[in-house]
């Protein structure tokens, strides 16, 4: 079956990672041993990227998928590519239709400018004077309760846009299918407009 793949259109994504634990009792894949990772290359609407996906097929049986633009990593760290890309979607096609609990991270790069002024981020970065001393937040972690979305982490970069990097984690229950990883990153995708940009993904 054809797994498919997030291509980070209209979005300030560079990555998204998930990693969940298989609820089923039974070998899953039996042609898929715990293994290392495999890593492959692919093409998004955003540019080239990187697909890597690892099963731990032993007593706990873990899933784990990462989806990484070219531009996230630095020129001198880039992941070595060491299968084809149907080889790595074999191990994602091995928990097909398998309950997952998953843990989610994906990590944004967005100008501080695309912020709204009333949001969280710009909100706590708004520069505080005392005599000569100027003091202006530059990152936080925020924790969440009564939502998905765990945890967010920003930091603004040192660039002359202006940039401000953002982390969200959060943690939903799905099953394994052929779009498994697409709604995965509709949804965080869709919580990072919400909380960050503060507006509905089609908005």
């Amino acid at each position: 079956m054809l797994i498919l793949l997030p291509r980070f259109e209209n979005s300030y994504a560079l990555l998204i990672t998930a990693c969940g634990r298989l609820k089923s009792n039974k070998t899953v894949g039996s042609k898929v041993k715990a293994q290392k990772a495999r890593v492959a290359r692919y093409q998004t609407a955003a540019g080239r990227a990187f697909l890597r996906a690892w099963l731990n097929n032993k007593s706990e049986k873990f899933l784990h998928v990462d989806c990484a633009l070219h531009k996230f990593f630095p020129k001198s760290k880039l992941p070595k590519v060491t299968h084809r890309k149907e080889e790595v979607l074999r191990i994602i096609n091995s928990a097909l239709g398998i309950g997952i609990d998953v843990n989610i991270r994906a990590c944004f790069i967005v100008p501080m400018s695309q912020l709204p002024e009333s949001g969280v981020i710009r909100s706590m970065s708004v520069e505080q004077k005392t005599v000569d001393v100027s003091i202006t937040l530059a990152g936080a972690s925020l924790s969440l309760t009564g939502t998905p979305v765990r945890r967010i982490d920003w930091h603004q970069l040192e660039d002359k846009k202006g940039h401000v990097y953002v982390r969200l984690e959060g943690e939903i229950t799905t099953t394994v299918s052929e779009e498994y990883l697409c709604e995965i990153w509709s949804w965080i995708n869709s919580q990072f407009c919400l909380f960050v940009l503060g507006k509905r993904a089609n908005a």
